[in-house]
């Protein structure tokens, strides 16, 4: 999948909301659709208190970041998304504690961590739907 040059601008209408950034990356990981991962099968329902797709077929459930960078994070996909853009932006390198700053991430430690899964992916140039957990 080709992916967008966005500006500043783009990127702020764009993925506004954390609604905004899971519609993506649900377009991103199901380009076709939901498919269950186990049975392949192409219908899920909602599993709302959790935010799981439940397969109608087989039951198996599978959140959107499973098998991701964003997979068991607590920290918002519109910072991540935030976080991807600055980072990729930068030819020199940006620091972590300025990404800190700016996104208003609490600890140092979990901007160190999204910021080592999200410059990995840059490195080997994988698509976003193949990034390691």
């Amino acid at each position: 999948m080709q992916q967008e040059n966005l500006s500043l601008l783009a990127l702020q209408k764009k993925f506004r909301t954390e609604k905004a950034c899971q519609k993506h990356l649900f377009e991103l990981r199901w380009p076709q659709g939901y498919r269950c991962p186990r049975c392949q099968h192409d219908q899920a329902y909602v599993h709302r208190p959790r935010h799981l797709y439940a397969c109608k077929a087989c039951g198996y459930q599978t959140s959107l970041t499973a098998g991701t960078i964003f997979h068991k994070t607590r920290t918002p996909l519109k910072k991540w998304f935030w976080m991807i853009f600055l980072i990729g932006r930068q030819k020199s390198g940006v620091s972590m504690l300025s990404l800190q700053r700016i996104l208003e991430i609490r600890t140092y430690k979990t901007v160190w961590v999204m910021g080592h899964k999200t410059a990995r992916p840059w490195r080997s140039a994988m698509p976003l739907t193949s990034w390691p957990a």
